[in-house]
């Protein structure tokens, strides 16, 4: 077992090195010093737990090691980023040793590493991903947000290294003093300090070694946090700076100890231009840095520009924006009368009032609007919402120059919009900071562009103390104590908060589901974002609030629909769905994006304002938006044990609750038939989801009651039934145990020798359609897939048109991000309408025609045939035209897209539903 180590821990064990040692032992003491066992390393050197086939010690996805002579380091070293087995089992790094040197390389972060093996412990965070802490891998953007994060991993890596910060306390601390860095650079760079105040005194005041460096950093703060009145008798070399306030150098905290590597990063930090970092990106490129197991994984946490737009867009930005678009063209409009002629200079101005009372009743209602992100992380939403609202009053001010004659406005106090009228709730400690920070810095740069436009100087210092970003656990928070409102007031809430499925949550999640949502039934089945979901709809209710935030699509797909969106659109909070983003793949620029599917919800109490339903950039307006994020009533598609169509009963697979031991490889069933031939009669080709769309071949023994005594009279097959009845014998379950008396037989059997339709319970996303099969009578289908037993070819057209895969798609839930099948919520649910014989025998044609075209592409697998970049265009071709057919079903006229079939499927659904 490896043992969590602290970076002072590993650095006492490094200076083990000190000592000399053989080239070949220095990767497995390495091991031992990051907290590999003794025994855990025994078994690398007894070749276990290895791969085998290398020259050296390979361990997979963590070390690759070489000993080597001296004159060979660099060559082998070449020799090792080369080599397609270290690549395969991705190493995270590649490091060879004469026994006195050593280098290596982070295939990862493409970092080289040079050292003495003695000098080892004095810097070891280049080993780091070795015992789990990733290398901060940069997002791709302004360069200047990506050398000051690299240079702040850096640094914050080796004040882990230097000190032992274990307790909440210590990292609280260290959290607060990386902001405080933060903030000095960028004071020193954009005027809020004397350019260059804070790196020259760093570099003038300190010992080059470091040493007193905590000690000068922890005066300097404290002085931030003093006033004029306050400074009698400081030191000149504190007094420098100037008071700050706001609460960002108001608590006293544990300055860590530092030495001369971490001064030279701070003095390399300074260097850089801090004027041009983006605050909204910025902050969660620095919460990687501080929280390490997430750096290279900062695409999951990092939401973009983009994809903000797509939330407060709808949310109120459009709103505004288009309200400012009509003042604009109204003032073009009397622009050009007075120019033309037709207007005097006096019908100009008196034409113009009404629209400049206008832009500042609008410039008034923007300044009392309250925008509240419960999940905030380091403050992406706000920042962003901060800067386009800034943006749009600058829009709205020059317009209201240009009617009044004037180039430049006397403002008396600047910008209308403040950072006060920003709320939020973040758990991390660090973020929280962080999204405060990143307020501020964002509201000085929005500040120097209005002095640049307007010329109206706005004071950086101090700072206004902004205290409605909190830190606490937003599913127990009161809402309503972090954001207050009116019932008239217009509040908007937003964000992006976790995820996580149901049964991917911790124990202190599903407390907080529990203290949220307990009066909600089935809440534990529901992704731990539905408590925002939830939370949310009890804020904003009876008010002029509205909500909207990302999610996974999960959410309004299969029983999470009845179970969260039922409560909340079918109750006395009296709310409605006004826009949607239907599902779009998760994409920014970071380079390793999160692979998941998601939508954008926008909810509202009950309006008459149009609601939009918005896919590929086009808002389609529509009546109603259902919890499936579909137009169509608010009907909830719930479970039925029996089809709503006319269609036959589905059942599920066979199970066989054997321990394995009736079902065979290839091999084992050829040896079986080969050596007892009479076997063959047995043994039954068996059908799960693998087999049937990889091609994987598996087998099973089928043992009726008929072929019982020669199954018997088969040692080997003798020998496997009484297998299972000892496992069977053994197991807890009662009804487990009677299985025992007939261990010749699957413990479940719904199977008919009759051709039969297997639908596989789990596909995967990217598939237009689920590979569904029509099979023989002797084929066996396995759970967890499903079974239609004297199947029809046209229930398999059915099944295998695009109608019936949009349906699959919005009611049947997903597992993970696959597509997931259920019989009694996809195929149960599914409305089909009465057809005649005739109709029936087109299906069957346009059917079989699949049917053949797949057996025409002899080797290829169902995999491979319905990749939709791989899908030959005979079969998709076929697959279109019987997807004609099966709409014509429905309507005369083709859909035009998955929306129109759904929003037919819904009328369709709850007119049967009726009726039933």
């Amino acid at each position: 077992m490896a043992t969590t180590l602290s970076y002072k821990e590993i650095g006492k064990n490094l200076e083990c090195f000190k000592l000399p040692i053989t080239a070949p032992e220095v990767g497995f003491t390495l091991l031992r010093c990051i907290g590999d066992s003794e025994v855990v390393v025994k078994r690398y050197r007894d070749g276990k737990g290895i791969v085998a086939r290398f020259d050296g010690l390979l361990i997979k996805k963590k070390l690759a090691f070489r000993a080597c002579s001296t004159d060979e380091l660099t060559e082998q070293l070449e020799s090792l980023k080369a080599d397609v087995v270290v690549a395969k089992n991705a190493a995270a790094i590649l490091c060879v040793s004469d026994g006195i040197t050593i280098m290596g390389y982070d295939p990862y972060a493409k970092e080289s590493y040079e050292n003495l093996l003695n000098k080892v412990y004095t810097d070891y965070s280049f080993f780091s991903p070795l015992w789990g802490v990733g290398k901060y891998r940069a997002v791709e953007e302004n360069p200047a947000d990506v050398k000051a994060a690299e240079n702040l991993a850096k640094l914050h890596d080796e004040i882990r290294r230097y000190n032992d910060i274990s307790s909440e306390s210590d990292v609280h601390d260290l959290n607060i003093f990386m902001t405080r860095l933060l903030f000095c650079f960028f004071a020193e760079d954009t005027g809020i300090f004397e350019e260059c105040l804070f790196t020259r005194s760093v570099k003038r005041y300190t010992k080059p070694d470091g040493s007193d460096l905590p000690e000068y950093l922890s005066a300097s703060f404290e002085v931030m946090d003093m006033p004029d009145s306050r400074r009698i008798g400081i030191d000149l070399i504190y007094s420098l700076f100037p008071y700050v306030n706001g609460g960002l150098f108001g608590k006293h905290i544990s300055v860590p100890a530092m030495g001369m590597k971490a001064r030279d990063i701070i003095l390399k930090c300074g260097d850089l231009d801090w004027a041009n970092i983006n605050p909204d990106i910025f902050g969660s490129m620095i919460q990687a840095v501080v929280t390490p197991e997430l750096r290279g994984e900062l695409g999951m946490h990092y939401t973009s520009v983009p994809n903000i737009m797509k939330l407060i867009g709808p949310l109120f930005l459009n709103d505004l924006l288009e309200e400012y678009d009509l003042l604009r063209k109204q003032q073009e409009n009397a622009k050009n009368q007075l120019e033309i002629g037709i207007y005097t200079q006096k019908d100009y101005i008196k034409e113009c009032k009404p629209i400049e009372d206008r832009c500042k009743a609008l410039l008034l209602r923007i300044s009392k609007m309250k925008f509240f992100d419960p999940a905030s992380g380091s403050g992406n939403f706000l920042i962003i919402t901060y800067k386009q609202l800034r943006l749009l009053e600058t829009k709205i001010l020059k317009l209201m120059s240009q009617m009044s004659g004037e180039l430049k406005l006397n403002f008396v106090g600047g910008s209308m919009i403040s950072i006060a009228q920003f709320y939020g709730i973040e758990l991390d400690d660090f973020a929280h900071e962080t999204a405060i920070l990143s307020l501020w810095l964002a509201e000085h740069q929005m500040n120097k562009q209005f002095t640049k436009d307007f010329g109206v100087n706005i004071q950086a210092l101090p700072l206004k103390t902004n205290c409605n970003i909190v830190q606490g656990n937003a599913c127990r928070v009161d809402w309503n104590v972090v954001c207050p409102h009116t019932k008239e007031e217009e509040v908007f809430v937003m964000g992006n908060p976790p995820y996580l499925g149901a049964r991917l949550q911790n124990e202190e999640q599903k407390n907080d589901m529990l203290h949220s949502m307990n009066n909600l039934k089935g809440y534990n089945n529901l992704d731990y974002i539905a408590c925002w979901f939830y939370i949310g709809s009890q804020y904003i209710r009876h008010s002029n609030a509205k909500y909207a935030f990302v999610s996974t699509n999960s959410i309004c797909q299969g029983e999470q629909v009845a179970l969260i969106w039922e409560p909340i659109l079918n109750s006395e909070y009296r709310l409605e769905i006004f826009f949607a983003h239907t599902s779009f793949k998760w994409s920014n620029n970071a380079k390793g994006n999160a692979g998941v599917t998601c939508v954008v919800i926008g909810v509202r109490s009950i309006s008459k304002l149009p609601k939009y339903i918005i896919k590929n950039q086009t808002n389609t307006v529509v009546d109603n938006i259902n919890g499936y994020l579909a137009q169509g009533g608010d009907t909830i598609v719930k479970s039925l044990s029996k089809p709503l169509s006319l269609l036959p009963l589905m059942s599920f697979g066979n199970m066989a609750n054997d321990g394995g031991t009736l079902f065979l490889d290839k091999t084992e069933r050829d040896e079986l038939v080969n050596e007892y031939p009479k076997s063959q009669i047995i043994i039954r080709k068996l059908l799960g989801s693998l087999e049937f769309i990889r091609g994987e071949e598996k087998f099973c023994l089928w043992i009726t009651e008929d072929l019982k005594e020669l199954a018997y009279s088969i040692k080997p097959i003798k020998d496997r039934i009484e297998k299972c009845a000892l496992i069977r014998s053994s197991s807890k379950r009662e009804a487990t145990n009677k299985l025992s008396k007939v261990p010749h037989l699957f413990a479940e059997i719904r199977h008919k020798d009759t051709e039969s339709i297997i639908v596989p319970s789990v596909s995967s996303e990217r598939r237009e359609y689920i590979p569904i099969g029509f099979l023989g009578q002797n084929d066996i289908i396995v759970a967890p897939n499903f079974a239609i037993y004297d199947a029809q070819i046209w229930i398999f057209g059915i099944l295998t048109s695009k109608m019936h895969m949009t349906w699959v798609r919005a009611v049947g839930g997903s597992l993970e991000t696959r597509i997931r099948y259920s019989a009694t919520l996809c195929y149960n649910t599914f409305p089909f309408p009465k057809i005649t014989e005739a109709k029936r025998q087109e299906i069957s044609d346009a059917a079989d025609t699949i049917l053949d075209i797949r057996d025409y592409h002899v080797g290829e697998t169902l995999a491979t045939l319905y990749d939709p970049d791989k899908m030959p265009t005979d079969l998709r071709e076929a697959h279109h035209q019987l997807d004609l057919i099966v709409d014509s079903c429905y309507q005369d006229t083709p859909f035009a897209n998955d929306e129109e079939r759904l929003e037919c499927l819904f009328k369709l659904y709850e007119k049967m539903s009726k009726k039933k």
